[in-house]
């Protein structure tokens, strides 16, 4: 008998991701296992989707709707746990994010047939400690089925009655039983790359309301704090030249098929997931390179108008004394 497994995930206008995101897990797990946090959309065609998955029988939540809820969200999905441990256990609960698909390494390979992942998780039951998720598969916008494992990005889950409290992100837990971890053969696909303009859209949702404004110089001093998402101010920065040529150098690639197939079999259309080649003919990466040198010579304008700005004030204050 397959285990129940619980998915918890929070998300706010993924109207590219959030339909593969359902109709994907609702393969396999029992829709009302699924449990969707909307942390206050407005794009119509993501209300759409989750008016539809509700119907579908998933459970959407629409009360954490704030900007804050979204830094809180282990504390909420470490609540949510423990409430459904009370009133409908399950014997796993998944905290994850919009863009990550659940899968298996089973017997060197990457699987997301519904059996390999039972089995996966069949040696966990019960478990009271941490249970971890190594690594990751992360993709490429220009290149489909190729994937970059990561390895310094650990995710964990919970087995029944085990969660005591998850941090934001989900890399970090403790269970009942403390902060030991298991690691286990679960896995995440993860598209956390997708076509440009809308890497673009999702960076500056992420970041807005935490800067005055998006110039670059403001982007630039944002990225020296390391501060809260400062990796969209990054992604702000890049031109599209710099973010293709990034796929380039991509760590420990592997060609692996498995979730695009699985997404034919759901009838998922996946084109809008990647920016095809047909487009990147050698017209549009000359505009990418005109356009990624212009970016350059003003942000050195910029960079040199403030440098001079900061040694005229320093000037002026050393003048007053």
């Amino acid at each position: 008998m397959s285990p129940r497994i619980a998915l918890l995930m929070m998300q706010k206008n993924e109207r590219l991701l959030l339909d593969p995101w359902i109709t994907y897990h609702r393969s396999l797990v029992d829709p009302a296992s699924i449990f969707v946090f909307d942390n206050g959309s407005t794009d119509p065609q993501t209300l759409a989707i989750l008016e539809a998955a509700e119907a579908s029988g998933v459970s959407v939540n629409r009360s954490f709707n704030q900007q804050q809820d979204y830094f809180k969200c282990g504390l909420i999905f470490a609540e949510t746990i423990k409430q459904l441990d009370n009133r409908d256990p399950h014997d796993f609960y998944f905290a994850m994010d919009c863009d990550e698909f659940l899968a298996c390494d089973q017997a060197g390979r990457i699987s997301c047939s519904l059996n390999d992942i039972d089995q996966v998780l069949a040696r966990f039951a019960n478990s009271r400690k941490v249970l971890t998720i190594p690594h990751k598969y992360v993709n490429s916008p220009y290149h489909p089925n190729r994937y970059s494992k990561i390895t310094w990005c650990k995710k964990c889950f919970f087995a029944k009655g085990a969660c005591a409290s998850l941090e934001h992100g989900f890399h970090q837990g403790c269970s009942i039983a403390g902060s030991e971890e298991l690691e286990t053969g679960i896995t995440y696909i993860e598209f956390h790359y997708k076509p440009y303009s809308e890497h673009l859209r999702l960076s500056r949702q992420k970041i807005e309301y935490l800067l005055p404004d998006l110039k670059r110089h403001t982007l630039s001093e944002y990225v020296k704090t390391k501060r809260s998402n400062f990796h969209s101010a990054i992604a702000l920065l890049q031109s599209e030249y710099t973010y293709f040529h990034s796929f380039d150098k991509q760590h420990q690639t592997r060609m692996d098929s498995s979730l695009l197939q699985r997404f034919t079999e759901l009838c998922i259309d996946s084109n809008a997931l990647f920016d095809s080649s047909d487009n990147l003919n050698v017209p549009r990466r000359a505009m990418m390179l005109a356009r990624h040198w212009q970016l350059q010579s003003n942000d050195a304008a910029v960079s040199l108008y403030y440098h001079f700005r900061s040694k005229a004030s320093a000037l002026k204050r050393l003048l007053r004394r």
